[in-house]
């Protein structure tokens, strides 16, 4: 692992992993997740009550949170300007989930990293593009494109569902859900836009803590960082495949992509010490 400074765009990005590492434990581990709720009850109904939607949103908030360690190691001032986007996009779910109080606390956090990411302005060093850097850019690269639609929403995502049915049982809501609502007397509220934002706001903050990691020279220690979510989604995926055949072929996917990049991180370090 490169050596690093604390300094105060470090501490934040140290925080905000810390929270993100947190809140995926608790999805991620079933003993947990009663206290997830206590801490954002707006959520639950975002998950449909679902222990496979608990553990995909878990698993991708890990994603999040390990590249961002691996970006706060390399560079943290690159890494605050890049999260922007995805700090924003999160904000935006909190406020459609219905967590105000959460959307307003990552609108603060939002500005503090534009604040100490900016300020002063940060010097990049030269690019150097190993085996470990070319891989990682194309995951951030796919990881990016693969937000896009779940952040766009609206027609983009129709179409998408169009293409992969299954997708739609995951992010459309329930009509016997909103009946269930109407008939309690309550007002039907959609959680599909909620669940969309959610998921691009994982994807995207983890492709740019990937990019900001590259850039700033941190590619070997990503690639061990990353390892470790790719094998859960895999998982995730594979708990799926007697749903939908295509999770299982997403899972396989997966860990394979989890093997490459453990190996290319193991081999830089091993570069490193001869």
């Amino acid at each position: 692992m490169q050596s690093m400074e604390w300094t105060p765009a470090a501490r934040l990005l140290a925080l905000i992993a810390g929270m993100l590492t947190l809140s995926s434990s608790m999805l991620l581990f079933p003993c947990l997740t009663s206290c997830f709720y206590k801490v954002e009850p707006h959520t639950q109904k975002v998950f449909k009550k679902r222990r496979i939607y608990e553990l995909g949103h878990g698993s991708h908030i890990l994603t999040w949170s390990l590249t961002m360690v691996a970006g706060l190691i390399a560079g943290a001032q690159v890494t605050c300007i890049l999260l922007l986007p995805s700090m924003l996009a999160w904000m935006c779910f909190h406020f459609s989930a219905g967590g105000i109080p959460h959307a307003v606390l990552n609108f603060a956090l939002t500005a503090a990293l534009a604040y100490f990411g900016f300020v002063p302005f940060p010097m990049v060093p030269p690019l150097e593009w190993t085996p470990a850097a070319i891989w990682m850019a194309i995951m951030a690269l796919l990881t990016v494109l693969a937000a896009l639609p779940a952040l766009v929403g609206g027609k983009t995502t129709d179409s998408q569902y169009e293409q992969t049915p299954y997708l739609k049982e995951q992010f459309c809501d329930d009509p016997e859900g909103l009946l269930s609502d109407v008939d309690s007397g309550e007002k039907a509220k959609s959680y599909r836009r909620a669940r969309e934002l959610a998921w691009g706001a994982h994807l995207l903050g983890a492709g740019c803590c990937m990019a900001a990691a590259i850039i700033s020279g941190g590619a070997q220690d990503l690639c061990l960082l990353a390892a470790l979510p790719m094998t859960t989604n895999g998982y995730c995926h594979w708990l799926r495949r007697e749903e939908h055949e295509q999770e299982k072929k997403g899972a396989i996917f997966c860990w394979i992509i989890a093997a490459v990049t453990l190996g290319l991180g193991i081999a830089r370090v091993g570069d490193q010490h001869r």
